[in-house]
């Protein structure tokens, strides 16, 4: 770890001083908290830090006191103000005194770590960030347990030091010609349900792994960089893609569900042989034997696919699948058959989601599993069709019950178009009871002046962007004090920017596949909603 990989806190709330230091500590930061701004300003002073943290309402010595103090000797160290008390001469204040960023309290642990990483990028002209200010990760990987928790595709394991890996599992069609893969940077923050790696094939095909946790990338597997074929081992200490601390952990993991899998299979040593298989895939598998047991596991909540052995069942497997239909039709059949399938027309005159002939023989195992558990994830709303052109969206509104107001703002085009990304941030707030007003038409481009004038409209404006961060497409930056925030200084406390990666297409810049559509716009109605709710 570099000597200059120090933040100082300077906070008179406790709590906020050691949330900074779980942030960061992860991140490979030394973190020196001070609660008296008096002791934080010699510290500030005579020693050398990366970057400040600092409070601007204190007792005795406030934030923009401090600041003016600091510049006297050190007037290059970064600062990042922190506030609960945005106002229009703070902004202007700590613009003046060359504030690297400004973020409002309640923050998102994802939004202090961007201002630092920010500051950290201006700092030391460095390309990848602060990259070298890394932690290294404990080896070996230690995990709490054999479970592994899905997002679509994309998997997560919990580490005992807080940490979590990340990767994906690869269909057959997806592995095959794999050429290359690209890997998150470290420093970076991710989304749940956004993009976090892409894979290159070799008919130049793109397959975008998502992100199934929010966080900071503090390490990747540099081997799968180097041979891109490992992705297809089934050893997950070996196919994992990065190592992840989360910032959302509780509110995330349950949308993040177990492979729980059923086993109808009478024969003791086929089963055994199928659940170490399963299990190596990620699987809790629950064997079955009898009816009674059949029952019990159909009933349980968490078995959502069952898979059925038919060799081993016979003429009764049909009738087994009869059964499940009748008492649990939701559960998902797959039937495992033989290479002679001789009772397959009997089957499919049952509901089923699939006939495989060894499916473990050939690993088409891999593609089901991502079949049958496909729903895992955004719930992905579908738009009322209409053979009229979508209205053009530039903003939406929402207010809470005490009057407070907050806008997201966009330029023409980013929020209509086919993919309806205004259309499901709109669903996203109403399904939170939110009463929404949407406005159309708009300008081109958003200006300081554009900027400025919503601004004053509102008690919180989000303003979304389509620009190049050198990112994978539909990735999120978020900032408090962007671009367009501090050219509009007079409001940048109460303006927070949301910076999107744009699509390669020409001229649909946020046109991405329904999955990031359907993520990213809930990440947009979070981030409103939980500006609305600020005191």
């Amino acid at each position: 770890m570099s000597e200059n990989a120090r933040l100082l806190v300077v906070d008179d709330e406790q709590v906020i001083c050691e949330a900074c230091r779980r942030i960061f500590s992860p991140l490979g930061f030394s973190v020196d908290t001070k609660c008296d701004a008096v002791e934080g300003l010699s510290l500030a002073v005579d020693q050398e830090y990366a970057a400040v943290l600092l409070d601007i309402k204190m007792p005795g010595l406030d934030g923009i006191r401090f600041l003016d103090q600091l510049r006297e000797s050190k007037r290059d160290l970064p600062v990042i103000l922190i506030t609960g008390y945005p106002n229009i001469q703070n902004a202007t204040s700590a613009v003046r005194l060359g504030a690297a960023d400004y973020v409002t309290k309640p923050f998102a642990p994802e939004e202090i770590i961007q201002a630092v990483r920010q500051s950290l990028k201006r700092d030391d002209a460095d390309e990848e960030g602060y990259s070298h200010y890394t932690s290294q990760i404990p080896e070996p990987w230690i995990p709490t347990g054999d479970e592994l928790r899905f997002w679509n595709q994309s998997w997560l394991q919990s580490g005992e030091d807080g940490m979590v890996r990340v990767g994906a599992m690869l269909t057959r069609s997806e592995g095959e010609g794999l050429e290359a893969v690209r890997l998150p940077r470290i420093g970076e923050t991710v989304y749940q349900g956004l993009p976090l790696a892409q894979v290159t094939t070799s008919t130049h095909s793109r397959i975008i792994l998502p992100s199934p946790v929010s966080g900071v990338v503090v390490s990747v597997n540099s081997r799968i960089a180097e041979c891109p074929s490992l992705l297809l081992n089934e050893a997950f200490e070996e196919t994992w893609v990065a190592c992840i601390c989360p910032t959302r952990f509780g509110e995330e993991i349950d949308r993040c569900l177990p492979r729980c899998v059923g086993l109808v299979n009478t024969n003791v040593a086929a089963a055994r042989e199928q659940s170490i298989k399963l299990a190596s895939l990620g699987c809790s598998v629950t064997i079955v034997r009898t009816w009674k047991e059949l029952a019990r596991t159909v009933a349980e909540p968490s078995v959502s696919v069952l898979m059925v052995d038919a060799p081993s069942l016979r003429q009764s497997g049909p009738k087994c699948v009869q059964r499940v239909n009748a008492v649990a039709p939701s559960v998902r059949i797959v039937v495992l058959g033989s290479s002679k399938a001789e009772l397959e027309s009997a089957y499919r005159r049952h509901r089923i989601l699939y006939y495989a002939v060894k499916p473990f023989a050939d690993n088409e195992i891999v593609d089901i599993l991502n079949a049958a558990f496909q729903s895992h994830g955004v719930r992905l709303a579908e738009p009322q069709r209409s053979s009229a052109a979508p209205k053009p969206v530039r903003n939406i509104c929402i207010t809470n019950g005490t009057g407070r107001k907050v806008r997201l703002l966009a330029a023409s085009g980013l929020l209509e178009g086919s993919n309806h990304l205004g259309w499901q941030v709109t669903r996203n707030l109403q399904d939170r009871l939110y009463s929404v007003e949407t406005g159309e038409g708009g300008c081109d481009a958003i200006t300081p002046a554009v900027i400025l004038d919503a601004a004053l409209t509102c008690d919180r404006l989000l303003v979304l962007l389509a620009k190049d961060t050198g990112r994978l497409p539909g990735n999120l930056v978020r900032s408090s004090l962007g671009e367009c925030a501090s050219a509009a200084c007079e409001n940048a406390g109460n303006v927070t920017t949301m910076v999107v990666q744009p699509a390669p297409e020409g001229g649909r810049p946020l046109h991405f596949d329904a999955c990031t559509t359907a993520a990213l716009a809930e990440h947009i109605a979070r981030e409103m909603t939980l500006c609305c709710q600020a005191a």
